[in-house]
């Protein structure tokens, strides 16, 4: 995998050797001439003999040296073409016309390699030499990069004593795309390459500091065709992940769903044309509770070359991908989209923007509105390619850098900085059992922001354990609801303060005087008149009536203690009846079903007084 553009596939030149015009001594020229003839005959090693033959006799020559960087191209050595150019540039910045563009190759290549000062002055003369759009768009970006990368390092000259790796050259050639899970327990996913090979599969491992305590190959999800890029949501319950030339694929590489049941992985399935297209669809990120995806794609009708993309998952289906839109894309490449737990800001990597050279990590507010997008800088960006960003729940910073390298696909490790960053983030975790017999249950989990009115969070417990995990994006008002098949659902009002909260949970089965009390169902002190913020609550026992139609329910109102006998019945029958008129709105709701009690004021066995509604099967 190589994310670097590397110029040379943004020029069209072919080898054309110019032997008059040029001040060559006739042994040199004569030198040149062989070279041409071995380079028509493939004799590559002899071509460049007869050049280097030439070079010692006119070493000062810079018109040698853009021969021969020129026939370094021809066979595609990169490395060899920068240092030929380099020595033409000491020797003579005055170039013939036919070599403009290597101004810009020389220039490029310096700054993707950290050279950013030796860059400068050939990119200024690209500017005043050369004619091709794209060229000198991207001549004006690096331009700007190269101050912003000289300024980076004068103020951070010893960046790098915060930057640690996972040590995994044992393993594997390359790991990167790092997720961790907070289910079952905090696990690194990540995708890797074997010492020795390029095929690519997804992996799971502990980390002891920088050490792997241990690494397993995710069965189900690999086969023997390329799987990586995965995103899993923060429960460890979802992944997503890109496959490559799969007999059920759109295009060239596709996403695919896998759900995490019982112990294993289940077999992927295709997300399906709304999301994947006819062309490469890869690098997910997935919403904490799995609902949310943004990836990357080279699809028609983008505004660069790899755009960022995102969908929604509505009642069970995903939404047709929709572009993130020029605030985030531009004409380049972003790859590797990244929110935090805290929705409140998304990273990416770009090679389009104002950076330290080939791919920098970038960020902007979330949701994004018009607003400034931000090259994170030192320590995490370098000269090199920077991707794959991620934040622990904890706060520490991975992410995977390719490491330069003469080879076609440069290797790349995980880094991390272990810098807490802090952030409104509450993990809610617990149980979910049977209330009669302590089983564990397989039960649907959501949380709604009162304030938003809109449901943020929705996971399952594992049916193995009843064990589930939530994130809380941010301080508000919220209600939880815990609803199996079979069961009365468990209504919560939500206040969390502290980072991690556990709630455990038992849900009754459905049977006669089991009682719900509805902890989301709001009135105004001395009102009957319900709060909005009580739709969800009213959503949920009209959902129940109609999974279960046979059962009959009574809505029971109460009041706190203040006021008389007679006002308080009074006042909780006029509450139970609002919530009876909300119910029998909805379609599907038998009104038959359903009966009406105002209890008036009711003390708890706690002292306190239940001031709600519940409702009761009867």
């Amino acid at each position: 995998m190589n994310f670097k553009i590397i110029a040379l596939s943004l020029i069209i030149m072919f080898f054309n050797l110019t032997l008059f015009g040029q001040d060559y001594k006739w042994r040199t020229e004569r030198l040149v001439e062989k070279s041409k003839e071995a380079l028509y005959q493939r004799n590559w090693d002899a071509a460049v003999q007869y050049l280097d033959d030439a070079i010692e006799i006119e070493p000062d020559n810079h018109h040698l040296y853009l021969e021969k960087a020129t026939l370094f191209y021809g066979i595609n050595d990169l490395n060899k073409v920068v240092s030929s150019l380099e020595k033409a540039f000491s020797l003579d910045e005055k170039w013939p016309a036919k070599y403009t563009d290597y101004y810009f190759i020389l220039g490029k290549e310096s700054f993707d390699r950290g050279k950013y000062k030796l860059a400068k002055r050939p990119l200024e003369i690209y500017q005043q030499r050369g004619y091709k759009e794209d060229y000198l768009k991207m001549v004006g970006i690096i331009s700007q990069s190269i101050d912003y990368a000289l300024d980076e390092l004068e103020k951070q000259p010893t960046h790098n004593e915060e930057i640690k790796s996972i040590e995994s050259d044992k393993i594997f050639r390359s790991i990167y795309f790092p997720f961790f899970t907070l289910y079952p327990s905090e696990f690194l996913y990540f995708t890797g390459q074997r010492t020795g090979s390029l095929a690519e599969g997804i992996y799971r491992a502990k980390l002891s500091g920088n050490q792997f305590e241990n690494v397993e190959e995710v069965p189900v999800i690999n086969t023997k065709d390329n799987e990586g890029a995965a995103a899993i949501s923060a429960d460890g319950r979802v992944m997503v992940f890109t496959g490559c030339n799969k007999r059920d694929g759109l295009g060239s590489c596709d996403l695919y769903i896998s759900y995490y049941e019982g112990d294993k992985w289940q077999k992927p399935e295709n997300l399906g044309v709304k999301v994947n297209s006819s062309a490469w669809e890869s690098q997910p990120f997935l919403s904490s509770d799995g609902r949310f995806l943004i990836f990357s794609s080279n699809r028609k009708g983008g505004f660069g070359k790899r755009d960022l993309y995102y969908s929604k998952k509505v009642e069970g289906e995903w939404t047709k991908a929709t572009n993130l839109g020029d605030d985030v894309n531009t004409f380049a490449d972003e790859i590797s989209p990244f929110l935090t737990l805290s929705n409140d800001k998304l990273y990416f990597s770009s090679n389009g923007r104002v950076g330290m050279g080939g791919f920098d990590i970038y960020k902007i507010d979330w949701p994004i509105n018009k607003g400034e997008i931000e090259n994170i800088g030192l320590p995490i960006n370098t000269y090199n390619n920077e991707l794959s960003y991620h934040q622990k729940f904890s706060g520490e910073r991975y992410w995977a850098r390719e490491i330069q390298s003469e080879e076609k696909y440069p290797p790349a490790k995980i880094f991390f900085e272990e810098t807490e960053i802090g952030s409104e983030i509450n993990l809610v975790y617990g149980t979910v059992l049977d209330a009669t017999d302590s089983s564990k249950l397989k039960s649907r989990i959501q949380i709604y922001d009162l304030e938003l009115d809109s449901l943020v969070q929705e996971t399952y417990s594992n049916s193995l354990d009843g064990n589930y995990k939530v994130v809380i994006p941010r301080q508000s008002e919220y209600s939880f609801y815990i609803e199996a098949s079979g069961y009365l659902f468990h209504s919560k009002k939500l206040n969390v303060n502290e980072p991690k909260t556990e709630f455990n949970f038992a849900l009754k089965p459905i049977r006669k005087n089991e009682i719900v009390v509805l902890n989301n169902i709001y009135f105004e002190f001395d009102s009957y008149e319900l709060s909005d913020k009580s739709g969800n609550e009213i959503n949920k026992i009209a959902n129940f009536l109609i999974q279960n139609p046979e059962v009959e329910i009574e809505i029971g109102g109460y009041t706190d203690e203040v006021g008389s006998a007679v006002y308080n019945k009074e006042l909780s029958q006029k509450r139970a009846n609002a919530v009876y008129n909300q119910l029998i709105q909805k379609e599907g709701v038998n009104r038959n079903n359903i009966k009406v009690v105002g209890y008036g004021a009711k003390e708890l066995p706690s002292g306190e007084y239940l001031k709600t509604v519940v409702f009761k099967i009867i």
